[in-house]
Order: C-alpha cells, then structure tokens, then sequence
C-alpha cells in the first residue's frame, strides 16, 4: 500500500506541476515573471500533494517573517518537504538549483521562465561567480528556500550545512529565516518509493540577519542551531550543533519537483 501511494503521489506531482507550467506560460511568458505559478503551488500544488501522501501538515510559526526579501534555509529530510516548505512558508520563494536541471526539457524551460536561481557547481570559480549572481537576484527582492544539507538525510538527523547559501546572505544583506522539518523521512523513507500516513511539522523560526553575527560561517552555525532547537521540539532527532559547517562545496540547493530531486 506505501509503495502505490509512493508512486501515485509522484506521478500526480509530476503531471500537476506540468499542468500548472503550461497554464502559467502564457503569463510568464508575457510578464517575464514566475510569481503566479508559485502561488499556485503554495495554495494548491503543495498541499494536494501531501494529502494524496496521506501527510498531515503542521505548522508552527515561531516569530512573524521580516519584511523583504528573505532566505529560508530548511533542513532536508524527505522528497515530501518541497510540497511541505512550498505550502508552509508565507511567502512566495524561488529556489536555488543546480545548473544541469535547467538543461532538462520541459522542466529546465519552467524553472527558467519561472525565475529559480542557477547555480554552476563545476568548478569553484563558476560557483562563487553564480552565488554573487544569486545575491543580486535577492538583493532586488526575490526571496529563496534552499536545504543547506545538499541533499537528504538518511537518519533523519540534521547533517553539516553547506556554506553557499550563507555567501549569498551575507552578499545580499538579507536575513535568514530557519526552517525545521520533522516526521517527513518518516512519511516517506529516502531513495524509496513509498509512502505512509504521518505528520510533517514544518517550524519558521526567528530570522537570523547577517549583521547580528561575526560572518558568513557564524550565521551558518546561528541558524542551523536553532534548526536543530526546533527540530528536536517537535520530536526530530536533532543533530551535532558542533559538527556546523559541511566539507567545502556549494551544493545548498533543491528543486521544485519530486521526481529530478529523487535522483540526487
């Protein structure tokens, strides 16, 4: 029964997101923006997706969400936290993703037209030059969610952060918005396709602005603690607030869509 739910709840997300991005295109096509879309992946996309997946979304807001331009930074559980972050956070976000999931047909033309961040990890050149480019984008007003971590914890404890987000925080002068996400990799065990009735909790936190801290690998380390803090407060497993700070690398990134982030 987990596995048919697993494979229902993918294809439905893949075939409704295609759905919305062909209704879109005529407005991003036309406005050069990709906010609408989004929109209908907070008010409709996420949440539909959880409840095929039998999930029960519980959010809890720890302090309201700065005005501006923000970054949300979540830990990664499960595939189900897309739809779960999407559907939680009060705000319309992009996201960071890497730069070959542009390259792919259909689903690289979205995130291109609906203003996700690319991000080229293929050497440490083109890397920093693409997260100035990000800082840019934030700094003009577009807020992000990205999962520091990389990609999904096996163990469902919350592993080292990446630093990449963190540049572009620091670059743009924008704050950080900790976001912890407990019970999914219950719901859904990594690189299984499968799911199981269950509650997500999804806690935003207090922002953490990059002026409050002493650099980029302090904010890291502030904001995955209270991720860690949160995560834990809602029956998460926690993780090493002592082990912060990841092996160099700018893989901080996601992507609106179940089916590529599953392959990662």
């Amino acid at each position: 029964m987990g596995r048919l739910r697993g494979v229902a709840t993918l294809a439905y997300a893949a075939v409704t997101m295609a759905l919305v991005f062909l209704a879109s295109l005529p407005v991003m096509l036309l406005t050069g923006r990709g906010d609408w879309p989004m929109r209908v992946a907070r008010v409709f996309w996420g949440p539909s997706c959880l409840r095929l997946a039998g999930a029960r979304l519980a959010v809890h807001r720890m302090a309201p969400v700065p005005e501006g331009p923000v970054i949300f930074a979540a830990n990664h559980e499960s595939a189900l936290d897309i739809f779960a972050v999407v559907a939680a956070v009060p705000r319309t976000v992009r996201f960071l993703a890497k730069r070959e999931l542009f390259r792919v047909p259909i689903f690289g033309w979205y995130l291109a037209l609906g203003g996700h961040v690319e991000v080229d990890r293929r050497d440490h050149q083109r890397a920093v030059a693409s997260l100035s480019a990000a800082a840019e984008r934030v700094r003009g007003g577009l807020s992000l969610m990205v999962f520091p971590e990389g990609t999904r914890s096996l163990d469902r404890r919350i592993h080292p952060f990446k630093k990449g987000p963190f540049v572009i925080a620091c670059q743009a002068g924008v704050p950080v918005v900790p976001v912890a996400v407990s019970g999914s990799g219950a719901v859904t065990p990594k690189r299984r396709i499968e799911v199981h009735p269950g509650t997500i909790h999804v806690s935003i936190g207090v922002a953490v602005s990059p002026a409050e801290v002493a650099g980029r690998d302090a904010l890291l380390a502030e904001v995955r603690r209270r991720i860690i803090e949160m995560h834990r407060a809602t029956g998460g497993l926690g993780g090493d607030v002592a082990d912060a700070v990841a092996a160099r690398g700018f893989e901080g990134i996601s992507a609106p869509l179940v089916a590529p982030a599953s392959r990662r």
